[in-house]
């Protein structure tokens, strides 16, 4: 047990630097360093701060600031360096009940990177999908309690935070281009103005678990402000705005051997959408999540992970395809008692086409330096999930210190 009013201090460093395949061009250097501190207080209180201080250089800058609410703000320092919180959080706990109360994230889903009923928080998508953990939760201001009763995990959440999914500054390598992110303006326009608007509404959840055996159960609602943002005409050009959702699913897993079987379900039946217009026009459709995967331990230190996620929206005029099928493959080998990992990982759109390939190689030089190398290797046409950035093809090193 930690001594009370100790402060225990840790400190991640990670360089990144990306070149271009076609160009020979720097497409991505950054520098991220990410101190944390805990502090451990009298009667089961917990103090945590989590700072991240970014900076961007080349073609890959630190993402738009527009969807961020004014509570979650970053500190700018100069064009190209920020600090922002990314968690400050005080909580207490007794047995199996926990109150947190600050800026924080939840996960909620089971699937790795899908987002499925993993609907709750923010997500940065300032490189695509061109990172290692997805999805990249953004943290916001609020509350959550989490307990047991009757043998079911209640965990109830909610935040007054509207911070939105934060994406590339257009004419970044990152920016969108498929018209489904354009309001159904092809990659070749130019987007007019653009204003955010962000919703004052609260983002309210509640989520019950249980346990059956080997089987691991949930069912969750989340009601509040969409984090993807519909087109709409204004007077002063266009306005992103982020209507209110209702989220209604499931999450189901089972441990059996070496394989663990994961399953997601959601139903929305107000998402709002974009149509096909020659001004922005929205609706709202019912919308469908599928998700299934598996995570299997095979012999000689090799990890397999697999998963198929399908995404429909019903009725015509969709500024997307009414049905996306995406696929996943993540393949890892550790080698030299470890020290070495190779790993593969694959992402296709079944039903456009495109994808992306990212072979990649880590080395744990010490307990607090690792080195890592790989590609990212895409394909696709411009309208499509991965398509829109098949011009980013890239080689990569990245350097991780960590002290504590």
């Amino acid at each position: 047990m930690a001594e009370p009013g100790k402060v225990e201090t840790s400190v991640e460093t990670n360089q990144f630097a990306a070149i271009s395949i076609g160009n020979d061009e720097a497409n991505r250097l950054r520098l991220d360093i990410r101190p944390d501190f805990e502090i451990d207080l009298s009667s089961g209180w917990r103090g945590d701060l989590s700072l991240r201080l970014e900076s961007a250089h080349a073609m890959v800058g630190l993402g738009s600031l527009q969807t961020y609410d004014e509570a979650s703000h970053p500190l700018e320092l100069g064009d190209s360096t920020r600090i922002e919180i990314d968690q400050a959080t005080l909580s207490w706990r007794k047995r199996s009940t926990r109150v947190t109360l600050g800026k924080q994230t939840l996960a909620w889903g089971v699937l790795d990177g899908l987002q499925v009923t993993d609907r709750f928080d923010a997500v940065r998508r300032r490189e695509a999908v061109f990172i290692d953990q997805r999805p990249d939760r953004m943290s916001r201001w609020g509350a959550r309690a989490q307990f047991k009763h009757a043998g079911t995990r209640w965990d109830i959440a909610g935040v007054l935070d509207g911070t939105a999914d934060q994406f590339a500054i257009p004419g970044d390598t990152y920016a969108v281009r498929a018209p489904r992110y354009r309001a159904g303006l092809p990659a070749a326009a130019s987007l007019p103005d653009l204003h955010v608007k962000l919703s004052d509404e609260p983002t309210l959840g509640v989520k019950a678990s249980r346990r059956f055996g080997a089987n691991d159960a949930s069912f969750l609602i989340i009601h509040g402000p969409d984090t993807e943002p519909v087109f709409r005409a204004s007077t002063t050009g266009v306005a992103l705005e982020y209507d209110s959702r209702t989220l209604v699913g499931a999450t189901w897993q089972r441990s059996s051997g070496p394989r663990v079987w994961r399953l997601e379900a959601a139903s929305i039946s107000d998402q709002p959408v974009n149509l096909q217009s020659a001004t922005p026009t929205t609706d709202d459709r019912q919308r469908w999540l599928v998700g299934l995967g598996v995570d299997w331990d095979l012999p000689d230190g090799l990890f397999a992970n697999a998963q198929l996620g399908v995404d429909h929206i019903t009725g015509p005029d969709l500024v997307r395809p009414s049905t996306d099928v995406v696929a996943t493959l993540k393949l890892q080998k550790t080698l030299s008692n470890d020290t070495l990992r190779l790993g593969a990982e694959l992402l296709a759109s079944l039903n456009e086409g495109d994808g992306t390939f990212r072979p990649s190689i880590s080395w744990r030089a010490t307990d607090k330096v690792r080195l890592d190398a790989g590609l990212d290797l895409v394909w696709g046409e411009a309208d499509g999930i991965f398509g829109q950035y098949a011009e980013t093809d890239r080689v990569w090193i990245k350097t991780t210190f960590s002290l504590s």
